[in-house]
């Protein structure tokens, strides 16, 4: 029977209280197309283990393959634990769950097999194996280049997954359930990228989206939101009834159009990350890391995001292909020449805000912050 209104972690999460006494698990191989030299040994987190399969002089770099094992052993679970309505839905099965968080710690493209099932029966162990073994297949580009450049180079250190794993358990159920559906979004944008990069640029956004609801970053100043937004909007309440005018038809009138909005980019605000390393020393082709700078091209994200979903329009063709090159020759950020064209359309390089690459390096990096942040928070409240 399913209670309502209860929301239980995801079971990623919950395994934690049946690490003791285990009696069954299971083993998957996890696919990359990165560089692994980064990563040696295995390291147990927790009821995971996460071991380098790479061997560094077989590599072939770009090429999806099998680079690490993540397996788990556990106790049965109980029956106490009351059911988790449609709240804690995450749509993944355990080793997915992780696997997601994994590719979101880590930067890069994961995706697992399907898992070998084991039970141990009284020191024997049996395992089951998975009658048609699937194994994961990315989408490619049909570029000469990547539009995420530089992710095969990443290497993976997977010990630094470690301070995020092991703050799991201390979060609160909604928490981790939005956690891991934020990971899923992200994982998924990386997964298809090259052939999809539209799709990316959705999952990207709603990865974001997720956290920033769930972080409840919001702003009772919707004045200044429509100032911003709507300046001419503003001036002209602002002319026929002055500040009063303007703050009532903002919380009342405007609320439900920028809400969403300034949720998202006042979670951009309060997690954005450094500046990634390494970047173009080309000035023009960075994306301006300033508060303004970055609020002005992250409403043009999501303007296009919006416009794609409400009104099926597409997003402006160049944000679709790899990145233009800087004067270093360095992958730029932004788009600082123009205009671009496709058909008989174009755009301006004002129109175009950043490139996706950067957009996937921004949306991790806040994701990364958001769950340091959630963590310390976890952390002083059991302290």
């Amino acid at each position: 029977m399913t209670a309502s209104n209860v929301v239980q972690p995801p079971w990623s999460v919950r395994l934690w209280q049946y690490r003791d006494a285990p009696t069954r698990g299971w083993t998957t191989r996890l696919f990359s197309d990165t560089d692994v030299q980064g990563a040696a040994g295995s390291e147990s987190v927790g009821p995971y283990r996460i071991t380098l399969l790479d061997d560094p002089s077989d590599q072939q770099l770009g090429q999806l393959r099998p680079v690490l094992e993540l397996a788990s052993w556990f106790g049965e679970p109980g029956d106490e634990a009351p059911g988790s309505d449609s709240a804690g839905w995450t749509g993944l099965s355990i080793h997915q769950e992780i696997t997601a968080m994994l590719s979101l710690i880590l930067g890069v493209r994961l995706r697992g097999d399907d898992p070998v099932i084991h039970r141990n029966n009284g020191g024997t162990v049996t395992s089951y194996h998975p009658s048609a073994h699937t194994l994961p297949s990315a989408p490619m580009s049909p570029w000469g280049s990547p539009i995420i450049p530089g992710l095969p180079d990443t290497p993976i250190d997977v010990a630094s997954a470690r301070q995020y794993l092991e703050s799991l358990p201390n979060f609160a159920p909604q928490h981790a359930v939005d956690l891991v559906r934020a990971a899923r979004q992200y994982a998924d944008a990386l997964w298809i990228a090259e052939g999809e990069p539209e799709l990316a640029w959705l999952m990207l956004v709603s990865a974001v989206e997720v956290a920033a609801t769930s972080h409840q970053v919001t702003t009772a100043d919707y004045a200044q939101l429509v100032t911003s937004s709507f300046p001419l909007a503003a001036q002209a309440l602002v002319e026929r009834g002055g500040d009063e005018l303007l703050v009532r038809a903002a919380d009342t009138e405007f609320a439900g159009l920028i809400k969403a909005t300034g949720r998202f980019l006042a979670f951009a605000h309060a997690f954005r990350p450094d500046p990634p390393e390494p970047r173009t020393a080309d000035q023009a082709a960075q994306l301006p890391w300033s508060r303004r700078g970055m609020e002005d091209a992250l409403k043009k994200v999501y303007g296009y995001r919006s416009a794609r979903l409400h009104a099926g329009a597409p997003f402006p063709w160049p944000l679709l292909i790899p990145p233009p090159v800087a004067s270093d020759g360095m992958p730029a950020e932004r788009f600082i020449n123009g205009p671009y064209g496709s058909g008989d359309t174009t755009w301006s390089a004002e129109e175009l805000p950043m490139t996706l690459a950067i957009f996937a390096q921004l949306a991790r990096g806040m994701l990364l912050r958001w769950w340091s942040t959630m963590a310390d928070g976890a952390d002083a409240a059991t302290a």
